[in-house]
């Protein structure tokens, strides 16, 4: 089918590529859903399909513009969303997770925290409270009052009395000793946040954005408390379970291998339209790059001589193979064999002795739309003899 013919053919390094994009893509999806950012992101696809469309169309005016705005636009894009280009690279670096190893902390100090933030709740006292682990948050955190303590109840407790001047900021820990109070924390952007949340819980949500620190949330209106980490809110019934949670988030979890089939669930089941829709947009941009992909290949070819006079013969031919690099589209070089492509010599007029032919594009036999590149070698030394008379006999 013409069609079919027109689409090129993914090889096993095009499978990778695809598959690996698609996970770039769904983790990008992932990291900025609900952000500005990913509005951003979906515009700039747009904009590139629209691109695409008037380079292989040849709209010369449209395809200026477009290459004189994405000049602009990566200009401001880094200038605007350097948080966000900074934590994706975090998350994907390697030094990460030699960092995160689990680290012993005090079985008290978590029991302690626990039941302050619920004896908090219960005197419906609003509280906000941050747990650095291996970012330092310290730039995203503005304000307060520098201070170095050990988190006593009874200190957490007058901070964030209703009579004290920080009652309203948060409280910074950080290697179970407070080390800022009455802070000010980045709000976040989210659009969807329910409206029972109030400003404690959008600055403890906009924190979790940038860094990996957990936030603890006391809400004064519902006497609720809950921890912000990673974007994600949770709230807790009882002390205990906060506990145990915060061991393993503050000591860093254990590295665990999951099991076969929950590896599976985790990679093809769970958010799979989402995936599926990632594969697909990835599989479009491919085709549509793939298509007008310039690409070259080498090819050896053997040389074949026509219009050979009858009472002359080739007695020697300083080579018998030319190797020809052709360039084209991927499309156009896919269908090409070795076979169909060969040099052809015009011996006519041609006397007995030696000559030096030169190669070029006239002497091969390639489709239109490919370009040869380069010719090895340029020159051939055909040497011409007579033919005997037994030979012209027969």
């Amino acid at each position: 089918m013409p069609l079919l013919n027109f689409i090129p053919a993914p090889t096993w390094g095009d499978l990778i590529d695809i598959l690996f994009l698609t996970l770039v893509t769904y983790q990008l999806y992932v990291w900025f859903k609900e952000t500005r950012a990913l509005r951003v992101i979906i515009g700039l696809v747009a904009l590139g399909g629209i691109y695409s469309v008037a380079k292989s169309w040849d709209l010369f005016l449209t395809t200026w513009v477009f290459q004189i705005l994405w000049q602009v636009l990566i200009i401001l894009l880094l200038i605007l969303f350097q948080s966000e280009i900074r934590q994706v690279l975090e998350k994907v670096s390697p030094l990460r997770y030699l960092r995160s190893r689990r680290r012993a902390i005090q079985k008290s100090f978590v029991n302690d925290l626990s039941r302050v933030a619920f004896d908090l709740a219960v005197e419906n006292t609003g509280a906000l409270i941050v747990l650095t682990r291996n970012d330092n948050p310290s730039e995203f955190i503005h304000g307060g009052q520098t201070i170095m303590a050990l988190p006593d109840p009874t200190l957490i407790k007058s901070i964030f009395n209703r009579n004290s001047p920080t009652h309203d900021g948060a409280v910074v820990i950080s290697r179970e000793r407070i080390t800022q109070m009455g802070s000010i924390l980045p709000l976040s952007e989210k659009e969807d946040l329910p409206e029972q949340f109030g400003t404690r819980h959008r600055a403890a949500l906009g924190l979790s954005e940038v860094s990996d620190a957990v936030c603890i949330v006391v809400s004064e209106e519902r006497s609720e408390v809950s921890t912000v980490v990673e974007g994600q809110i949770s709230s807790w019934q009882n002390p205990q379970e906060l506990a145990e949670k915060l061991s393993e988030w503050i000591g860093g979890p254990e590295m665990r291998v999951p099991a076969l089939n929950q590896f599976f669930k985790d990679m093809f089941v769970e958010n799979w339209k989402t995936k599926l829709g990632a594969l697909v947009l990835v599989t479009i941009a491919w085709l549509i790059l793939a298509i007008q992909q310039e690409m070259k290949i080498n090819i050896t070819t053997p040389v074949r001589y026509s219009n050979l006079p009858v009472e002359l013969a080739v007695d020697h031919a300083s080579t018998s193979n030319v190797s020809v690099t052709l360039a084209g589209r991927r499309n156009r070089i896919g269908e090409l064999k070795d076979q169909d492509i060969h040099v052809v010599v015009d011996l006519t007029e041609f006397a007995v002795g030696e000559h030096l032919i030169k190669i070029s594009r006239k002497n091969l036999n390639i489709p239109r739309g490919i370009n040869v590149d380069r010719i090895t070698p340029q020159d051939i030394a055909v040497i011409l003899k007579p033919l005997s008379a037994d030979s012209v006999m027969q």
